[in-house]
């Protein structure tokens, strides 16, 4: 009977043994990290619509001097590509961000062309543009907040009023239900380097 004993513990102790030898093997043996390269997600802007509003800001809309004096922080932008006249190409809003181009009025945002051409240069925005479908001389009405109040951007002689602060109150309360909506806080929009 004492024999069974010693057997059964020499048994138990050999299971215990060959258990952590195992643990200890598992441990050892090199983890197999596997990293999937995925490519860039396709979105509404392009590489090549980046690149053109890069170009633009550094070579047509900046001078040299600005460019020497900005941070980092002032070289980032974002960008939001729709058709506001109906021929099929797109316009470009730029939402330009750091302390060099906004103040207490709020940021610049330019609109170029599809031929990167600047069509718009708004300089005190806040908050989203929303571009109604209602369209006036051909091209699409945009609506802004602008202290306070909604304001009703109309096209007009090849250009949007730049200055939303000094247009007349809109004749609404707000943006139709039906307005694409441009640089929304909850829109989670590239943020680009020039």
């Amino acid at each position: 009977m004492r024999r069974i004993s010693i057997v059964a513990v020499l048994l138990v102790g050999i299971a215990f043994v060959s258990c952590k030898k195992e643990k200890k093997i598992e441990a050892i043996e090199p983890l197999e990290e596997v990293i999937e390269f995925q490519e860039p997600k396709a979105d509404a802007v392009g590489s090549d619509i980046v690149l053109g509003v890069s170009n633009f800001l550094k070579n047509a809309f900046l001078t040299e001097a600005d460019l020497k004096v900005m941070t980092d922080t002032d070289r980032q932008f974002k960008l939001y590509a729709i058709d506001l006249n109906g021929d099929g190409k797109k316009e470009i809003f730029v939402s330009l961000t750091g302390t060099y181009f906004c103040g207490s009025g709020g940021c610049t945002t330019l609109l170029l062309g599809s031929d990167y051409k600047l069509i718009t240069k708004f300089t005190v925005m806040q908050g989203a543009i929303f571009v109604e479908p209602t369209v006036e001389n051909d091209w699409k009405v945009l609506t802004v907040k602008s202290d306070g109040e909604w304001k009703s951007l109309v096209y007009a002689n090849g250009t949007y009023p730049s200055n939303p602060s000094v247009v007349e109150k809109a004749k609404y309360d707000a943006p139709s239900g039906h307005a694409e909506v441009v640089f929304d806080q909850e829109q989670k929009l590239d943020v680009y380097e020039f």
